[in-house]
């Protein structure tokens, strides 16, 4: 008699075995394990760079990730840039025909900036990373040094890929303040804005208003707490070539402007910036009052007794989708509180308070000579 299939369970799922790979299947070469350097890949590598006068350091090179590192070399100062910087490649196979050359540069005050080539000839990445000057990487903005990070990109729409078709594309900026770190990262997506960090040593404690940066115009935020210090987001073009130096100019703004602020006294920002300040509250209820207009249309469109079948009436069902692609389109949420109005700034917002011979500030202290 003819007996059914018992059911398989539908849980717990069954275990997938690793099944025989056929013959005829090659295996694909992305998930192939790494093989390690050999010492003959390592000088075969290792060529141009010996040609430019670059060494390879055996110590701190890993054959088994595949990484060679090369020996420190000294770039001398010039009249326009005085100290040396002191250079550092690192030469990466992360998988088959793609190297990628880190050029890492320091300066006499410590200040560290990279530049990065991807590409599938060592020989053609050490060319563009020589063809970039290395004091382009620490160039003067607003006032001061700045240790800019790149990356070098080949121009998509060039043909053969020529050293002529090369750009350099901005991905982070370093500078000290007088003891305030300002960090830029533009190491974001497409359309996305950056953000400027401001990160206060402990020895210089501040207390910015929130359109310390905002000031400057619709690019600019507001300022916002973060891990350590304060973060505004810049907004800055979708694609090269006319991001980079974009992002450059509103730095050299905005260090400018961090550079006088601060050597000013915090009462000075208020009433130098008392116009800008009031726009830059506008700006920041712009979001708000938007998300409001959107959400109070669809009911006032339907309670005013607009007909059946008209477009105001099919309008006021599909404000909510219009209100998500806004968002989106912003490519940031809008802050849903009320700022705060525009106040003048107390004494010790980014100055030091004056402290006593005890260690103490003097402001609140008790005159010693009154008594309770």
């Amino acid at each position: 008699m003819y007996a059914p299939k018992p059911m398989r369970p539908l849980w717990p799922p069954r275990l997938k075995r690793d099944k025989t790979r056929k013959s005829g299947h090659p295996r694909d070469p992305r998930r192939q394990p790494r093989i390690p350097l050999t010492h003959h890949e390592i000088l075969t590598l290792a060529e141009p760079f010996t040609r430019r006068g670059r060494h390879v350091d055996l110590t701190g090179s890993d054959r088994l990730t595949r990484r060679i590192l090369f020996k420190p070399t000294e770039h001398s100062g010039t009249p326009d840039h005085p100290g040396a910087l002191t250079e550092t490649l690192v030469l990466e196979n992360p998988s088959r025909q793609h190297f990628r050359l880190t050029r890492t540069l320091t300066d006499a005050a410590g200040r560290v900036a990279t530049l990065r080539s991807d590409g599938p000839d060592p020989k053609g990445l050490i060319e563009r990373v020589d063809a970039v000057d290395p004091r382009r990487q620490f160039p003067t903005l607003g006032g001061v040094c700045v240790a800019c990070s790149y990356r070098v990109e080949t121009d998509p729409g060039a043909h053969g890929g020529s050293p002529g078709t090369t750009r350099l594309v901005l991905l982070r900026a370093l500078t000290d303040l007088d003891g305030i770190g300002v960090e830029l990262d533009a190491r974001v997506g497409h359309g996305m804005p950056a953000e400027i960090r401001l990160l206060p040593t402990p020895q210089r404690t501040i207390h910015p208003p929130e359109d310390l940066l905002a000031v400057l115009g619709w690019a600019w935020r507001s300022l916002g707490p973060c891990d350590g210090g304060w973060r505004a987001r810049l907004r800055i073009p979708a694609a090269e070539p006319a991001r980079t130096p974009d992002v450059e100019a509103k730095l050299a703004r905005t260090l400018g402007h961090l550079v006088a602020t601060l050597r000013a006294p915090p009462v000075d920002f208020h009433r130098t910036w008392l116009r800008q300040r009031w726009a830059a509250l506008a700006r920041r209820t712009l979001g708000l009052m938007t998300i409001a207009g959107l959400l109070a249309i669809g009911p006032g469109i339907l309670m005013f007794g607009a007909p059946e079948g008209s477009p105001l009436r099919l309008m006021s069902f599909v404000i909510p989708a219009l209100l998500i692609l806004v968002l989106i389109a912003r490519h940031e949420s809008p802050r849903l509180k009320i700022p705060p109005l525009p106040r003048p700034l107390p004494g010790n917002a980014w100055r030091p308070e004056p402290a006593h011979r005890d260690g103490f500030p003097e402001t609140g202290r008790r005159d010693p000579s009154v008594s309770r």
